[in-house]
């Protein structure tokens, strides 16, 4: 198991990769803190899944997702957000997005979420439904 953390933020990437590791015992964390280096690193890896925040210095919003998907659209992206707006939520499900977690939940609710898209599902947060 591979998987791509995308998020600026130091603290953040951290406790994503604590997450993946418990959940996926062995697997191996590539860390971007933008989205000219998650391109790179998706491009020399088999990645299983990329979790990526939308906010970074490099792009933001869904201009974020839709950048890197048009390059990979095969990955699973399990996107990692401060927002819990359904709009924002919906916007990047019909994107191509297999799931949304927001930030505020994704200490609890990231490692199910994180099956969920692996196994081939979509995971939409509570709120959303």
């Amino acid at each position: 198991m591979e998987v791509l953390l995308v998020d600026d933020q130091a603290i953040t990437v951290q406790v994503y990769a604590a997450s993946v590791r418990k959940t996926f015992g062995g697997a191996k964390v590539h860390i971007a803190v933008d989205l000219t280096e998650a391109l790179q690193i998706a491009a020399g890896h088999a990645l299983d899944l990329v979790l990526l925040d939308l906010t970074l210095s490099s792009s933001q919003g869904l201009d974020t997702l839709q950048r890197f998907r048009a390059r990979f659209p095969e990955l699973p992206v399990l996107v990692v957000s401060a927002s819990e707006e359904r709009e924002r939520i919906d916007a990047c499900l019909a994107a191509g997005a297999r799931g949304y977690i927001a930030k505020a939940s994704a200490v609890v609710g990231l490692p199910d979420a994180m099956k969920i898209v692996t196994s081939g599902g979509r995971y939409v947060p509570p709120q959303a439904h």
